[in-house]
């Protein structure tokens, strides 16, 4: 299973690629409905994308032996031992921190729903084909969700409410209220994201850009309808709905007055640079998180042990999960005396093979961190892990290879001098 730390940071990094290349290559341009879809593809991309296991650059012909290479662990000299890993270690007040946000935007976003039913039942509906319009009391500024487009019952003429009807229409065939519906789920849990709050922003101009080139596509007069928008009447807004409102006004006004200026090779670029980062960002994350020892194809057997897989379905889990295993290495792995005193530092890589009972066994040194001693203390504590829970493929308990990297770090004092 995917950890939620790593889904966070990878959907995260994929959020910003995909807002920088739309700044750098469409924000300006007239094409939006490649501009919305371009941002919810990589927003949905970024969201799937932690969860990929695609091996895109395996060369499939060696015959060497490959096994999965778990997040390095980095065990410092001194009187206090220090754990190190790959994400950063989890901080509690962080953890804290971040729960509370989560739940701020869970009831944010049920607030909101509570609140558009409350007004749904104080509004006069009138029918308009297949949609309806809310007419509710007060000064409001005009908004739609899905197939409901609420209006103030005062302040505007009959031509008015014409052009706005059309304008929330536009947003309702095109189904700009789910787009904002995802972008407000997707807020809950990455609430923290400058760039996801950017993605949003964008994507909302669109939304707008969007409904009012239906308008004027529909004959309405573009000083009208312009005139309308900047004198229009503002009032309560939500952020889960689509708007009638005066942001954006300016950009709005100077898309109006372009001419259409889609350019297939300006799409064509954005999609290559989305691809690439896509591929680019996909292989950092195999080399940092499912690195190899060495070079292999992504073969589920291993060549030289048929019986024994490197990858599969269901990955052996340690008891607790991946802090524990970390908790239990740090705890029981000491830095040499001797290697202290020698100031020696390295990182061994510890080959084993977890069984179909869960057993550690075939515990070897599969890369040396130049010293024997570290080396061998590296072994002695995996040899000594408890049981785990095994792997299984196509439901059936395997023998599975991992690798677990263990760092031996000197500590800031004891740092060898350079020479």
């Amino acid at each position: 299973m995917i950890n939620y730390v790593n889904w966070l940071y990878e959907s995260s990094v994929f959020i910003t690629g995909t807002v920088f290349i739309y700044q750098l290559f469409l924000k300006r341009k007239t094409t939006f409905s490649f501009n919305r879809l371009f941002l919810l593809g990589g927003l949905i991309f970024s969201l799937l994308l932690p969860f990929s296991r695609l091996n895109l650059f395996s060369t499939g012909n060696s015959s060497d032996d490959f096994a999965v290479l778990m997040a390095p662990i980095t065990i410092v000299s001194g009187e206090v031992k220090n754990l190190f890993t790959t994400p950063a270690v989890e901080w509690p007040t962080a953890r804290i921190i971040y729960g509370i946000g989560v739940m701020l935007f869970l009831i944010r976003l049920i607030h909101g729903l509570i609140k558009l039913g409350f007004w749904s039942r104080k509004a006069v509906f009138a029918r308009h084909g297949r949609f309806k319009v809310a007419f509710l009391p007060g000064s409001f500024s005009p908004f739609s969700f899905f197939n409901l487009v609420f209006i103030g019952q005062n302040h505007y003429t009959e031509e008015e409410i014409n052009q706005i009807i059309a304008h929330e229409i536009a947003h309702s065939v095109k189904w700009h209220s789910a787009d904002v519906i995802l972008l407000e789920s997707v807020l809950i849990f990455q609430w923290f994201n400058p760039f996801l709050w950017l993605l949003r922003r964008k994507l909302k101009e669109i939304h707008e850009f969007q409904a009012d080139r239906a308008v004027l596509h529909q004959g309405v007069s573009p000083v009208n309808y312009k005139r309308l928008l900047l004198y229009q009447h503002t009032g309560a807004r939500l952020e889960l709905v689509n708007s009638f409102h005066k942001s954006f006004i300016k950009k709005r006004f100077i898309m109006m007055s372009k001419n259409n200026n889609s350019s297939k090779r300006t799409t064509l670029f954005a999609t290559i640079a989305l691809l690439t980062f896509f591929i680019g960002f996909l292989a950092c994350n195999q080399v940092e998180e499912n690195a190899q020892v060495t070079e292999s194809g992504g073969v589920l057997k291993s060549e030289s042990a048929p019986d024994v897989y490197d990858m599969v379905d269901e990955m052996p889990e340690f008891p607790g999960g991946m802090e524990q295993l970390k908790t239990f290495l740090s705890n029981n792995i000491d830095y040499p005396l001797s290697a202290n005193e020698k100031k020696l530092q390295g990182k061994a890589y510890i080959k084993l093979i977890i069984d179909e009972n869960g057993k550690v066994t075939n515990v070897q040194i599969a890369k040396s961190s130049g010293h024997t001693i570290l080396d061998e203390e590296a072994k002695r504590v995996v040899s000594s892990l408890p049981d785990w829970k095994p792997g299984k493929h196509n439901g059936t308990k395997v023998k599975v290879n991992l690798v677990i990297p263990i760092n031996f770090q000197l500590s800031s004092g004891n740092d060898p001098s350079p020479k």
